[in-house]
């Protein structure tokens, strides 16, 4: 083997070592000469970098604004922050790299990979027309890595709750027939589709409403619904996340602490929850008044982030370290979309469409 192509083989496996939460720096490597830039373009270089790291950084998240959606970086990325003017648009959920999104005005859904730039919409039958609901965007690839998966096919899950008849209904969209499912129903006493964002765990997705009083699961593979009770303390506000062993797992809030609840399967197979972690809040922010009131509003799975509001600011809480990061003041977020994906520079850039329309 050539001199040269040793030291492009070295260089190429030290650029595969920059970290992806930092994409910046793979960039600027491009940056530096035309061999590195060479070495990075190369079309088999992006795929072994996400081989290398193998789980998805966050690269920020969106949530809802006066002036619709808006992406707020978690790191330095070259992107841009969407203009104004999307008011219509509100952002339901954000999963495997795509972001699924609603316009009430035009009755439709809009499928947006922010990496890639595809876009698709959808339109329905009557359901669309309902104002409570819930959402999630999925991969459609069994056993998919997610690792670059943004071109590949999609589900999107969309159910919404009829009232005063208290009929909860739930309907698949698959990208590959382009088509809508039957619905699947059931009829829930005082179940009410006011919801936070959902969390997908083995096969199954599970909505809570923003005061936890139940938990909604809809089973994919069987296509049906079904209520189950959060934890005992949890009547507050609450979010759900799989766990590290993918359990179905719950955050929810006491006083300045934050409780981590999993729900197992006992020796007489009965489901129940478990306590296994207490975050004490105040050890890590500085909660100025005592008895203030302390929100959690998302999770990122796969890297241990938790979202929370206090009366001094929105932070970021990473679980596994115990660092903490400000991202705003505390009314300007209700609820976030944590945005997990590999930014390499075959890929374009992280804004919005210019027109949702």
């Amino acid at each position: 083997m050539a001199p040269s192509e040793l030291v492009d083989d070295a260089v190429a496996e030290i650029l595969l070592r920059l970290p992806p939460d930092e994409p910046a720096c793979l960039v600027r490597a491009t940056l530096v000469c035309k061999p590195w830039r060479r070495i990075v373009s190369d079309p088999s270089f992006p795929r072994r970098y996400r081989e290398f790291h193998r789980a998805p950084p966050l690269l920020g998240f969106l949530h809802n604004s006066s002036v619709g959606p808006r992406f707020t970086p978690t790191t330095a990325l070259p992107c841009t922050q969407p203009a104004h003017g999307y008011c219509q648009w509100r952002v339901v959920d954000c999963r495997h790299g795509r972001v699924l999104l609603h316009r009430w005005d035009k009755h439709s859904l809009l499928v947006w990979d922010p990496v890639s730039g595809g876009r698709r919409r959808l339109r329905g039958p009557e359901f669309l027309h309902h104002p409570f609901f819930s959402g999630a965007v999925l991969c459609a690839i069994d056993g998919c890595s997610h690792l670059d998966c943004h071109n590949g096919p999609f589900l999107v899950v969309f159910i919404d709750n009829v009232y005063p008849d208290r009929f909860t209904r739930a309907w698949v969209y698959s990208s590959e027939t382009a088509a809508w499912s039957a619905p699947a129903s059931a009829r829930f006493s005082g179940c009410s589709s006011y919801t936070n964002r959902g969390v997908l765990v083995r096969g199954e997705i599970y909505f809570t409403r923003k005061l936890g009083a139940r938990i909604l699961k809809y089973d994919l593979c069987n296509h049906c619904l079904a209520l189950i009770d959060p934890p005992p303390m949890s009547r507050g506000a609450t979010v759900l996340m799989p766990t590290a062993d993918g359990s179905l797992g719950l955050i929810g809030v006491k006083g300045s602490s934050l409780y981590l609840w999993s729900r197992k399967v006992n020796p007489n197979l009965i489901a129940e929850w478990l306590p296994y972690r207490v975050i004490e809040l105040q050890k890590l922010i500085c909660i100025y008044r005592p008895g203030t009131l302390l929100n959690v509003i998302g999770f990122a799975e796969d890297v241990g982030v938790i979202f929370v509001t206090t009366n001094i600011g929105a932070f970021i809480i990473e679980v596994n370290s115990g660092r903490v990061t400000k991202i705003g003041n505390s009314r300007d977020f209700n609820d976030v979309f944590p945005f997990l994906s590999f930014y390499t520079p075959d890929r374009g850039g992280l804004s919005l469409p210019a027109r949702f329309s």
